[in-house]
């Protein structure tokens, strides 16, 4: 005489189930809309088609199997919770939750206006600076919700102190800048930078020609982009933006003229990442 056991044990609903599933990570935990998931575990089954996957309660499509592990991407309107995986019946949850992230923002400014009063022998510099959002990817005129400040060939960021110029916008956030020598498409991150704030008697991105991000040619009396030069922010609520300026006259012409083209108009393209504290600068 004999016995024989079956191994069973019980889903979340008190039923008995065959081999039970188990989902033991995620990885990443997360990522914007289309970036691939792996999800590991065991006793999965072997056709796609008997699991049901959800991020946020959205689902998701299985692009490959086996009994331990399963690969997808996160789906067009997955938002930030649960991931689910439903088997016959029987759901489990993995910790901790995925957060899909909001893409990066690529986009291109042109003309910016940033005027000032005095300098070149004319008297005292002077005027308001043009403020810059990266939320909006607009100037503003706000006190508060903004990133950067342009005027002139001068450029302030929303973080720091007082730098002792005149009519300089109140610093109210934690905005800094780092200047970094590269290409600009093959900057992707902002992680281990240094950013540096405004200061009494210095801006965080340095003043002159040479400094920071431009050349002056007093012979021809242009002002040029210093090639390689690619400008980090962290902006002033903590997320961050990589910047090239391209052009500092109207309609960025190829070969500017100093003593005829309107000058203080920038052009430049930069990349925004909207989600705080995430340092990604690329392609995810």
């Amino acid at each position: 005489m004999f016995v024989l056991i079956a191994g069973v044990s019980c889903s979340e609903d008190g039923t008995e189930e065959l081999n039970a599933f188990n989902i033991t990570a995620v990885s990443p935990t997360s990522g914007s809309v289309g970036t691939e998931i792996t999800i590991s575990g065991n006793n999965f089954p072997s056709e796609a088609s008997d699991i049901e996957l959800t991020f946020g309660g959205v689902a998701a499509n299985i692009t490959s199997l086996s009994t331990t592990q399963l690969t997808t991407v996160v789906p067009a309107g997955a938002t930030s919770g649960e991931v689910r995986i439903s088997i016959q019946g029987t759901s489990k949850t993995a910790l901790p939750g995925f957060t899909v992230l909001d893409e990066l923002e690529s986009a291109r400014v042109e003309n910016l206006f940033a005027p000032q009063e005095g300098g070149q022998g004319q008297g005292e510099i002077g005027g308001p600076f043009t403020k810059f959002s990266f939320r909006t990817g607009e100037v503003t005129d706000s006190e508060t919700e903004w990133d950067i400040a342009f005027r002139g060939t001068t450029i302030a960021v929303n973080g720091g102190s007082v730098t002792g110029t005149n009519d300089e916008p109140v610093r109210n956030g934690n905005a800094g800048a780092a200047i970094v020598n590269g290409i600009y498409d093959e900057i992707l991150t902002a992680e281990g930078l240094e950013f540096a704030q405004d200061a009494q008697g210095a801006f965080a991105i340095p003043t002159g020609s040479d400094n920071g991000w431009y050349n002056y040619n007093f012979m021809t009396n242009v002002v040029s982009p210093i090639p390689g030069v690619v400008l980090v922010f962290r902006t002033h609520d903590g997320r961050y933006a990589k910047v090239e300026i391209l052009s500092y006259y109207e309609n960025a012409p190829s070969n500017p003229d100093g003593f005829n083209d309107a000058s203080r108009y920038y052009t430049f393209s930069y990349v925004y990442n909207p989600n705080e504290g995430d340092t990604n600068l690329g392609t995810r």
